[in-house]
């Protein structure tokens, strides 16, 4: 049986792991555009608002959840976590938060669109098993970019360290212009 060379392995988990991560690609390339267009992860969102006296810190998450089920409004999930000063409680397309400032706190209830909720993964506020995803498909993006340059290396391709060069003094050059 013939045995196979460091290339076709490369090749193989080149061609496998491109096609397994292909729809987070598309995640990440949908959301970034999005966000490049000038569309955030409350667009097309519904949001409602409520003032309430000022709540003390210890008992937030228990005002919150009576107030919330009072209004027929709780979210499924109820892990609790800070962000940004606000108690968050919910999951990327439903989530409600509760922030006191002085005298007052505020309830937002946000229901995201799926472009909102996408945003929200794009970003990192989503469960921990896509965050994992997420970090595992990084890891493989560098091993994609490796594996294909082994692949060009072991072939041989001409110029492919000046086009790589090339990619260094543009993004230097861009860098640079934004200081």
């Amino acid at each position: 049986m013939k045995r196979k060379s460091s290339v076709g392995i490369a090749y193989a988990f080149h061609a496998y792991a491109s096609v397994f991560f292909l729809p987070m690609v598309l995640l990440f390339v949908v959301s970034g555009g999005a966000y490049y267009l000038g569309f955030n992860s409350n667009t097309g969102a519904q949001i409602s608002k409520w003032s309430v006296p000022a709540v003390a810190t210890q008992q937030e998450l228990d005002f919150l959840i009576a107030f919330l089920k009072d209004k027929q409004a709780l979210p499924s999930k109820i892990e609790a976590r800070k962000f940004r000063g606000a108690l968050v409680i919910g999951t990327p397309a439903y989530e409600a938060s509760l922030v006191t400032k002085g005298e007052k706190s505020e309830i937002t209830l946000t229901k995201r669109s799926f472009l909102g909720v996408i945003m929200q993964v794009h970003k990192g506020r989503a469960n921990k098993a896509l965050l994992i995803f997420a970090g595992i498909f990084v890891v493989f993006l560098c091993l994609l970019y490796v594996s294909g340059l082994s692949m060009g290396i072991k072939r041989k391709t001409k110029g492919l360290m000046g086009v790589f060069l090339l990619g260094v003094g543009v993004l230097g050059v861009l860098l640079w212009s934004a200081l």
